[in-house]
């Protein structure tokens, strides 16, 4: 069984400025962007998470209230 060429294997950190450039000029010519823009946050995730508590607390109440009776 040969090695797998496919296998993502972790990169060791950079260790003198010298490798770090190299890595980021390999980055650009293959066409990566190394730095890319910041993306404005949507907001759909707080929205999510606040439905999900809400729902979650209806359903503690409701199941304190039935065992209560």
């Amino acid at each position: 069984m040969g090695p797998d060429l496919g296998a993502v294997r972790p990169m060791k950190p950079p260790e003198t400025i010298e490798e770090e450039l190299k890595i980021i000029a390999d980055a650009i010519d293959i066409g990566i962007d190394p730095f890319p823009p910041k993306r404005e946050p949507t907001g759909w995730a707080k929205a999510a998470l606040g439905w999900f508590m809400i729902i979650m607390m209806v359903s503690w109440v409701s199941q304190l209230l039935y065992q209560s009776l």
